[in-house]
């Protein structure tokens, strides 16, 4: 059965040729960074970041470009990631 994160990554990686996304494999002393993945792309202004802490919706998406929102569905999540990439999405 396939979380709502691996859904996001199919529906990004779709629409935005060289896109990445990775969970975060980092870890601090006081932070909580599980369920986070980080968003790249070669064209982006700056790296997005994916937090849930199931892998499903809803997801908080941050980046340096804009406050964190929640997003309650995918479709949501992909275009805030979208913005926040500064990127254009490529023609189908």
């Amino acid at each position: 059965m396939s979380r709502d994160i691996d859904r996001l990554s199919t529906e990004l990686q779709d629409t935005y040729r060289g896109l990445t996304i990775v969970k975060s494999r980092m870890s601090e002393a006081g932070t909580d960074d599980e369920g986070l993945w980080l968003v790249n792309h070669p064209d982006a202004l700056t790296e997005v970041q994916v937090k849930s802490g199931t892998g499903d919706v809803p997801f908080l998406v941050q980046s340096e470009l804009a406050s964190p929102t929640v997003a309650k569905t995918i479709a949501d999540a992909t275009r805030l990631v979208g913005e926040r990439l500064g990127i254009r999405r490529r023609k189908r």
